[in-house]
């Protein structure tokens, strides 16, 4: 058997938005021939919300919060693998230096500072325009990466460098995890545990370039497709279907 692993946010769906039609069709059919894995920084309340719930009776696998959560969903019901969690001086710390970046920059978010900095257990996200912001606007706010990539630079330079992962996730988000904790960490941890060999995985994403929170997977030495967007992705999952 083999496994089909896919980013969330950008790659199957829009950001925040719900899984569409076309995906839970194509991976109802695609479920006769592979085992379906959904990897993401987004928490797991939110992925059950946007992917798990539009799934129907598809078993499939949650990696969420860059890889420090993994949860199988089997005949409707949840099992956890494994579960990592951030201790409170490091969320206090984090979020000390994103304070420090907002006030730096004038990040002032377009829904709430609630929305903004989010608290995910194992990570803090930190949603420049606030996670449910319009949609619009976040796909206009750094559609290159270059403001993220500055920000992330700038955390780096102000304590954030030796300890912790931050990695440009979603439409205008900046992941931040222990170091080490990320897509390669989480997808690593799923091989071991299902004894999986490297051709036996293929992932789909968005972010597969350098800074991007996709990029790590490529250090596993499996076969990734990087896609442009959701519809991109519908399209290279064609052959897939022969």
């Amino acid at each position: 058997m083999k496994f089909l692993v896919f980013d969330v946010d950008g790659t199957i769906v829009e950001s925040t938005q719900e899984l569409g039609e076309e995906f839970q069709k194509i991976f109802l059919t695609l479920n006769n021939k592979f085992s379906l894995v959904f990897i993401s920084g987004t928490n797991k309340t939110e992925l059950n919300r946007m992917v798990s719930s539009k799934l129907g009776s598809i078993d499939h696998f949650i990696i969420s919060n860059s890889g420090s959560i993994c949860d199988k969903i089997e005949s409707k019901k949840t099992f956890n693998l494994w579960k990592d969690s951030l201790e409170e001086k490091d969320k206090e710390k984090i979020k000390n230096s994103l304070n420090l970046l907002s006030k730096e920059y004038n990040l002032i978010p377009i829904t709430s500072k609630e929305d903004q900095i989010l608290d995910r257990g194992s990570q803090i996200t930190f949603s420049i325009l606030g996670r449910n912001a319009p949609l619009e606007k976040k796909k206009n706010y750094d559609p290159d990466t270059s403001k993220r990539k500055s920000f992330i630079q700038f955390l780096n330079n102000n304590g954030l460098n030796e300890e912790y992962d931050l990695k440009i996730g979603g439409t205008t988000s900046i992941d931040i995890t222990l170091k080490g904790i990320n897509k390669e960490y989480g997808l690593k941890k799923f091989m071991e545990i299902n004894k999986l060999l490297k051709d036996q995985i293929i992932f789909f994403g968005d972010q597969l370039e350098e800074g991007g929170n996709d990029f790590p997977v490529k250090k596993l030495g499996i076969r990734t497709i990087k896609v442009k967007n959701p519809k991109d992705c519908l399209e290279k999952l064609n052959p897939f279907l022969l």
